[in-house]
């Protein structure tokens, strides 16, 4: 039994399991026959409605017994003058009970105040003893009872702490996690971008070391590919307005130290902070969940093309037909190893429109000498196929890494 004090309260960081039947017994002297039976009754009921009693609620079975058996070990409380009396020594425990004589049913939420109507609304009795400390509740007693030979040098069962398993700071534990946005209002589709961008920073932030997965920096000599640290998607609801979810995926994978930076991003406080969206993980896996095949795909956010293709006006289509978004995205699908030779690409409207003006990210060096704007126009647009196939990058075009140029199969879209 250990004991441990913050300020004024004691505190025991070690209980004793008790495996025997303990046996509580009542004194019922100068009760007559009925009370007796009152009494029996109603702690009989109570009783077989508890399974859990104790501290830390521990499983447990009550029941009333008429006789505790002769040979059962008792704990008595010290007595003096007809009184629960403290005696503090190494024999005896103090234990926190209600007085017997004294207690009433309603000091468990108000002090006694005989001057002041009941009917009065009266403080809670733990703001109360918060506003007015007192040494003891109204109704409360210390008791000190005298505990059985040998304790508590005879009751302490102590357990070797298991070695915590050492894991590799650099060892990669997952690949895909998946976050709720919580927010008091809808987060509009248009800050997809923005929201991935503060997510990002605070995630690589709270990291404190250069993190390649995280960030795309600080390439490690050995690693290959391009296209595999993170990608910070944000999920629209099925209405395509508003942002719901945010997922964030990577080929090249997430260590234990880097998971922990992104659980740890707060609040993302998109057009302002007013109402802020914050993440909460709602999955963690070990591997990207799988594509299936599909004939078509679609736009689930805005594909736009990695270079400019519009010219002055949409309106005029000055487009030339290898800077068309259509033979952009073809070239993408190209690059991402999706056989374009017989594939049919359209596009098609949403909110009555075929396309939208969306934010993009650029590279602080960029954004900082104001060299591009950081609005473009996306294009919804969908891509059908003769036979099913796999995106095996269902992200594609410029700021693909924050949101936009997403693709899911036409018959499984929201």
């Amino acid at each position: 039994m250990a004991l441990a004090k913050y300020k004024r309260v004691r505190h025991e960081n070690h209980f004793v399991a008790v495996g025997d039947d303990v046996f509580v017994r009542w004194n019922f002297n100068g009760l007559d026959a009925a009370t007796r039976a009152q009494v029996h009754s109603l702690v009989s009921s109570v009783a077989g409605r508890i399974a859990y009693f104790g501290r830390a609620e521990s499983v447990c079975e009550l029941s009333v017994e008429d006789e505790s058996p002769v040979n059962s070990n008792e704990v008595r409380v010290a007595i003096q003058h007809n009184q629960p009396a403290r005696r503090i020594g190494p024999g005896y425990r103090d234990v926190f009970c209600p007085n017997p004589i004294d207690f009433q049913a309603t000091d468990l939420w108000k002090r006694r105040e005989s001057e002041i109507d009941d009917r009065l609304a009266k403080k809670h009795l733990v703001q109360d003893l918060i506003d007015t400390p007192q040494p003891l509740p109204d109704g409360s007693a210390w008791f000190s009872y005298r505990m059985p030979e040998g304790w508590p040098q005879q009751w302490v069962v102590r357990h070797a702490a298991k070695p915590r398993r050492k894991i590799r700071c650099d060892r990669v534990i997952s690949h895909f996690l998946e976050f709720s946005l919580q927010c008091r209002i809808p987060v509009p589709v248009k800050h997809t971008v923005s929201i991935a961008e503060m997510f990002r920073e605070s995630a690589i932030r709270n990291h404190r070391s250069p993190s390649f997965a995280l960030s795309g920096h600080d390439r490690p000599d050995d690693v290959d590919g391009n296209h595999i640290h993170a990608f910070y998607l944000p999920q629209p609801d099925p209405s395509r307005q508003h942002l719901i979810k945010l997922r964030v995926q990577s080929i090249y994978g997430f260590t234990q130290r880097e998971v922990n930076a992104m659980m740890s991003v707060g609040a993302l406080r998109w057009a302002g902070g007013r109402f802020p969206a914050r993440p909460v993980l709602l999955r963690l896996e070990r591997e990207i969940p799988k594509i299936e095949p599909a004939t078509v795909w679609q736009s689930l956010t805005p594909f736009v093309p990695p270079r400019h293709w519009y010219r002055k006006k949409i309106a005029e289509a000055r487009v030339r037909d290898s800077d068309s978004p259509e033979r952009q995205f073809r070239v993408s699908l190209g690059e991402a190893g999706v056989e374009t030779s017989d594939v049919v690409i359209t596009r098609f409207e949403f909110e009555q429109s075929t396309w939208d003006v969306c934010k993009v990210h650029l590279p602080k060096h960029i954004r900082d000498a104001n060299a591009e704007p950081d609005r473009r126009i996306g294009i919804f647009l969908r891509a059908s196929f003769p036979r099913p196939v796999i995106l095996p990058f269902p992200v594609l075009g410029h700021s693909s890494h924050f949101g936009l140029g997403q693709f899911v199969a036409a018959d499984l879209s929201r």
